[in-house]
């Protein structure tokens, strides 16, 4: 019996010896669930809803849909329960070109039967499910754009069938960010830029954050213009005159979010220890095993973004008594809002360099005129609503 041959195995042990055993099982236990991070509580209802996963084509990969993303797809299950079927879940991998683009929007605007409703073809959230992975650089061609020029251009494509949708449609956004952006921060504050690929993601990844907030701010304009009300403010220049001010109370109810992916063991560490030879690598798998999470744990923070309630206001974070019984909530785990960044399911803060306005639109005007640039050299023009 496996019972006797273990308590044989087992019979010459003596007590400390399985004490500490058991001591360092319980460490590597609690090193693996902390390594993982939080695991979103939040559940959405999402029958009949339809998310689109935006996959670039990056050659030379063998398969336009790597093993590891596939594993991380199958593992999106925002079914409230299992009665529910699982929401319509769109992946199509694209290539790095205008045309690529201008046929997708075509196609997805000439929708089927019976998957259209009010305002077209249903799209509830957007999830731009690369540029994140930390990669060796490979040789680009020219017609390819890059994955900034690829998600702008295909965003801006789909906008007006966006705000098509009705009012209280909650549409998300999704802009995922790698991990190691913040070993760019002191690029921005006058430090020389490092030339390696660690750096040259991280950058990246900061264009990509900046951004998703500047295309929020245009997101909550078009919608103030819509529906908000008009506040005059006196013109400097003749007092007659009146400019009208922006109704900041009133949010787009499409969000775009950053949100920032763990250490996973695929997309990130095995790109950062690219150039680490082999035999150093077998020697840190182990390590990276526990280090680092499993798909499932990587897309917590996503379903979270997808998932938690919606904040209309600012964060609020002053203490509140809570009531009888009841614990406090985490305003950060309890809700999102357009133009939050997300790590390890909740809201966190960026450096105030960041939250530069005039940072990002220079990020976004420069980006805009390379599009358009892009689609005129291309012959094509924008995709037809």
């Amino acid at each position: 019996m496996p019972v006797h041959s273990l308590a044989e195995y087992l019979g010459d042990i003596s007590t400390s010896q399985l004490v500490v055993g058991a001591g360092v099982f319980a460490v590597l236990f609690w090193l693996k669930a902390w390594s993982g991070g939080r695991s979103t509580t939040w559940e959405r209802e999402w029958a009949g809803k339809m998310i689109l996963v935006v996959i670039l084509y990056l050659p030379p990969e063998a398969s336009p849909l790597p093993e590891s993303l596939l594993t991380i797809l199958h593992t999106i299950r925002i079914s409230a329960t299992t009665q529910n079927r699982l929401a319509g879940l769109h992946c199509e991998p694209l290539p790095r070109t205008p045309l690529a683009v201008r046929e997708f929007t075509q196609k997805w605007s000439a929708a089927p039967t019976n998957i259209t409703g009010e305002g077209g073809r249903r799209i509830d959230a957007i999830v731009l499910g690369s540029g994140w992975e930390v990669k060796s650089y490979h040789s680009r061609k020219k017609e390819e754009w890059t994955t900034h020029q690829f998600h702008f251009h295909l965003l801006t494509s789909l906008l007006p069938h966006l705000l098509r949708s009705p009012a209280e449609r909650s549409i998300r956004v999704l802009s995922l960010i790698s991990p190691t952006w913040s070993a760019a921060l002191p690029s921005l504050t006058g430090v020389k830029p490092r030339d390696d690929v660690v750096y040259h993601t991280g950058r990246q990844s900061i264009n990509t954050l900046l951004l998703m907030k500047h295309f929020q701010l245009i997101l909550d304009t078009l919608a103030s213009a819509t529906f908000g009300k008009a506040k005059p403010v006196p013109s400097a220049d003749d007092e007659a005159a009146t400019a009208k001010k922006r109704d900041k109370s009133v949010k787009s109810n499409i969000m775009s979010m950053s949100v920032i992916m763990p250490w996973a063991r695929e997309e990130v560490v095995k790109g950062s220890l690219a150039d680490t030879p082999f035999i150093k690598w077998i020697l840190l798998y182990p390590l990276i095993i526990f280090l680092t999470p499993s798909p499932k744990k990587t897309i917590q923070s996503i379903l979270f973004a997808l998932s938690a309630p919606v904040r209309y206001d600012e964060l609020d974070e002053t203490p509140k008594v809570a009531e009888e019984g009841k614990e406090r909530t985490d305003v950060r785990r309890s809700a999102v809002g357009g133009g939050d960044v997300v790590r390890d399911c909740a809201v966190i803060d960026v450096p105030p360099v960041l939250s530069d306005p005039a940072l990002a639109k220079a990020i976004y005007d420069e980006l805009e005129k390379e599009v358009e640039a892009g689609v005129k050299k291309a012959g094509g023009d924008k995709p037809k609503r």
